[in-house]
């Protein structure tokens, strides 16, 4: 049994004979990482990193490999699924490793496809059920999945429905219920698979998220992008009555005859406030232009525009005293507390990634929902007073609990605090406890082989390495670079080029770079940021697009545990204006300018931009190191503070 308090089995076939995995207690059961991944409307997923040392290395087959994982003191089911990509991978140094990723049972439902059926009078029950029964006349019995609870109403069940056989039974569920009617689908085991359609899965979590008790770090983000300022309202679509058309796609209803002979809804006072957004929202069941104006007036006064996040990484006080504390679980609605940023609210976990090797790594994304402008503003204020006071009550008496912590607690918090009193320096603007600063360098496989102890006495205070140039072009030495830093006691962070050419692809290469930078570290020091290098035009060569592109980069670190305050952009000075880059988001900006590139500060221009470190010269020298190296100066605060200290 692992340490960290979860069992990891193999097997063959769905009911095969379970094998353990993972152990602290010998090589042969060791893993390089494996993380869980939970987010609302989706399957969870596993990613695994198995080094040949472990006697399972070559169990993992294609579709019909099991994984499960269980929490060791509760025997509670966290994960179960199956291998879908066991790839292996050598460096160039011989070291072997396989990375195996494996879907949660609700993926099953990507193994069917419905027939075309067109659905009128039907409850969205009877329409999940049939699509369900579809599903188990077409898969193994150990697929099949029988319907449980589902709440989720329509207020008009005679809408016209029809499913899309050229799609999975996921995807029209996705497509026909859950994108139009809202709503939650849960996949879980009792005796047998059941699917439950919930208005909003999870309860109240037990423990609250506290800065000085079990926060480890939090960074918030507002993401405005969905704001709309003019609305087009479209219904039913438009078949003629008479029957003699031929065309195969009819308009639909729109509120022209009834607003003046316009289209369009407009709201002036967000108008003068963000400029023109026009966002189209088609409603199939309504069918007279008066009720779609009045909906698309009340959709217009009521948008919910601001999308805000909390990405947090936390100690789950449920292994320190599951007397006190059951687990978090996706959909639980949290107490989350950090005083230094003014933060005192109730939000749900919408997506949680649980590290099974070291629990201190765990993250949640917490409150990922639209907000209107005075949600907003009241999020930003320090609450007072709940809005609940049932829910306040309940989580006052929580508190309460945690305040009788156990030693065990005790000497947990007491671990820690160090970093709790770092994080909150950093937030209330004091510089932390920043020992002297010497070299910051960045290199690759174009220094070659480094002497890493020279390197250690020529004064480095950091190390940035590369690990990829893209998801293609794995750096020949990082691994090694990664381990000698370590073994010498050189504080090093983590570099990846950025490639991405499309959102998709670039979520791909955020995944590639996570998981080779922690297969490299190992149970070693991990490094203190993941910074992506933007110097070149992607996304299919459109500028315009990068932004996006870096976003969903970024995204995808959260959602594998790196939160904001732990990435870091590198952005080409030239390109900084036009990339229009998210740069509020990021820990800190690095932003090469070399002038002469002589070597020297002298020749060096500053950027043109606010940056957090200046990378003044490509043609810098440390010992160890043969060749140039790229040398970084001016340090600011917040990056002394989160990176040096």
């Amino acid at each position: 049994m692992a340490k960290t308090g979860y069992k990891i089995t193999v097997r063959q076939g769905f009911e095969g004979r379970e094998h353990l995995l993972n152990s602290d207690a010998d090589d042969s059961h060791r893993l390089i990482s494996a993380t869980v991944s939970k987010e609302i409307n989706s399957y969870p997923s596993l990613s695994i990193t198995v080094p040949p040392s472990n006697v399972r290395y070559d169990d993992f087959k294609m579709y019909t490999t099991f994984v499960r994982v269980i929490r060791a003191d509760t025997g509670k089911v966290v994960f179960d699924g199956r291998v879908i990509t066991p790839s292996d991978s050598m460096d160039s140094s011989g070291t072997l490793q396989e990375s195996i990723t494996v879907e949660g049972v609700a993926g099953f439902l990507h193994d069917s496809v419905p027939a075309f059926k067109e659905f009128h009078n039907t409850t969205p029950r009877d329409f999940l059920q049939w699509l369900i029964d579809q599903h188990n006349s077409q898969t193994e019995t150990y697929k099949h999945i029988r319907l449980g609870t589902v709440n989720v109403t329509n207020s008009t069940d005679n809408v016209y429905r029809y499913t899309d056989e050229e799609k999975d039974t996921f995807s029209n569920i996705q497509d026909k219920l859950t994108s139009r009617l809202g709503g939650e689908i849960v996949v879980h085991e009792d005796n047998g698979l059941v699917l439950d359609y919930l208005v909003q899965q999870g309860g109240i979590a037990q423990q609250p998220i506290e800065l000085a008790q079990n926060l480890v770090s939090l960074t918030r983000q507002t993401d405005p992008t969905s704001i709309f300022t003019v609305l087009k309202p479209l219904g039913a679509t438009q078949e003629p009555s008479d029957g003699g058309s031929t065309d195969t796609a009819y308009p639909r209803l729109n509120i022209s005859s009834v607003n003046g002979g316009s289209s369009y809804l407009y709201d002036q006072d967000l108008i003068q406030q963000y400029g023109t957004q026009v966002k189209t929202q088609t409603w199939d069941d309504v069918t007279t232009a008066q009720q779609l104006k009045e909906k698309g007036r009340a959709m217009l006064a009521n948008q919910a525009n601001l999308k805000v996040t909390l990405q947090l990484s936390y100690l789950d006080l449920s292994h320190v005293t599951p007397d006190h504390f059951t687990a978090f679980e996706l959909g639980d609605t949290v107490h989350v507390i950090s005083s230094v940023q003014s933060i005192d609210m109730y939000e749900r976990v919408t997506a949680m990634s649980i590290d099974l090797l070291s629990i201190s790594n765990s993250s949640l994304t917490i409150g990922e929902d639209d907000m209107n402008e005075e949600r907003y503003e009241k999020m930003q204020r320090t609450q007072s007073n709940s809005d609940n006071a049932l829910l306040r009550e309940q989580m006052d008496s929580q508190a309460r609990i945690a305040a009788q912590n156990n030693a065990d607690m005790a000497k947990t918090i007491a671990d820690l605090q160090d970093q709790i009193n770092k994080l909150s320096n950093s937030n209330s603007g004091g510089s932390g406890s920043t020992a002297h600063i010497g070299k910051i360098i960045d290199l690759s496989e174009f220094q070659g082989s480094v002497d890493w102890a020279k390197v250690n006495s020529d004064d480095v205070s950091l190390a940035t390495i590369r690990v990829q140039d893209g998801s293609d072009h794995e750096d020949k030495t990082y691994k090694n670079n990664f381990a000698n830093a370590q073994k010498n006691g050189v504080r090093y962070a983590a570099y990846a080029f950025f490639r991405g050419q499309s959102l998709s692809d670039s979520e791909n290469e955020a995944t590639n770079f996570y998981n080779r930078a922690k297969g490299a570290a190992g149970s070693g020091a991990k490094p203190v940021f993941y910074m992506i290098d933007v110097e070149t035009t992607e996304m299919n060569h459109t500028i315009s697009a990068m932004r996006n592109g870096v976003e969903a980069y970024m995204n995808k670190l959260n959602s594998l545990g790196i939160p904001d305050n732990k990435i870091v952009l590198y952005i080409a000075n030239q390109m900084y204006s036009s990339l229009n880059l998210n740069v509020s988001r990021a820990g800190s900006i690095v932003i090469p300018s070399y002038g002469k590139n002589d070597g020297t500060l002298s020749g060096s221009s500053k950027p043109g931009h606010p940056y957090d470190l200046w990378q003044y010269t490509s043609k810098g020298s440390v010992a160890g190191i043969s060749g140039n190296v790229d040398m970084n100066t001016e340090p600011s605060d917040r990056f002394k503070s989160q990176y040096l200290s």
